[in-house]
């Protein structure tokens, strides 16, 4: 709060009715000056995002003491791309500049992007190309976990397709284990808007509270992301 001239930010990332979004908690807790006009700025990140207006207008102003949210809508950029360096993986930290109008002051703060967010409404496909994909994928790019202690609705397969629909994380087919009692693996798909694909298989246990994950890419920067964005989307 003392870097930010007593203005103190908590921000997320989310995608509603396919607009990409940042959302903040703007906390006044010592800005003498009403916090009405804000401006944003990105720096260059992984995503290529940058916000669609620089504005941000609290409505109504929050003055000492009190809180408001406000929420900036995030377009792709192709000159805000920041090139991932070869064999490391994409950086999900977005940088954020805010200027607070009424008084001057620039402050600077860092929020951990999600890439559930920018995962696109068109993501599903044919089984068939599924399956293509699947097999022309290096197993070099294959990334593999367990989500363990899953509250009961993320060990349930129907449940846990719905939601992801939800988060444009499209389910593609299921089917039981050979020769393993009560073990289910289910394949999904997802496409970013920025036309990078991953594919996923789940397996699930019947009365076990945990998840195993393979994730395949050819993006291979952004899996672990990919992967990261199943494990939170499971346990939420």
């Amino acid at each position: 709060p003392e870097k930010s001239n007593g203005i103190e930010i908590y921000a997320g990332f989310r995608q509603l009715n396919g607009t990409i979004r940042m959302e903040m908690q703007l906390n006044n807790v010592g800005s003498p000056a009403d916090i009405q006009g804000l401006a944003i700025q990105l720096n260059k990140n992984s995503f290529g995002l940058s916000p669609a207006s620089q504005q941000i207008v609290c409505n109504p102003p929050i003055s000492a003491g009190s809180s408001g949210t406000a929420a900036v809508e995030l377009v792709v950029t192709p000159n805000m791309l920041a090139p991932v360096p070869t064999g490391q993986p994409a950086n999900p930290q977005i940088q954020v500049a805010i200027k607070n109008m009424a008084t001057g002051n620039v402050f600077y703060f860092a929020a951990n992007f999600n890439l559930d967010a920018l995962f696109s409404s068109d993501g599903t496909m044919e089984r068939s190309a599924f399956i293509e994909s699947w097999k022309s994928i290096d197993d070099r790019n294959e990334l593999y976990g367990t989500v363990s202690d899953l509250p009961p609705s993320s060990v349930d397969i129907d449940t846990v397709i719905n939601k992801f629909k939800a988060n444009n994380v499209f389910f593609i087919a299921r089917r039981p284990v050979p020769n393993a009692e009560g073990q289910e693996v289910v394949y999904f798909s997802m496409r970013t808007v920025t036309q990078m694909e991953f594919l996923a298989e789940l397996t699930f246990k019947q009365g076990v509270t945990a998840c195993k994950i393979c994730l395949k890419t050819e993006n291979a920067p952004y899996g672990p992301l990919a992967k990261l964005a199943i494990e939170s989307l499971l346990r939420s």
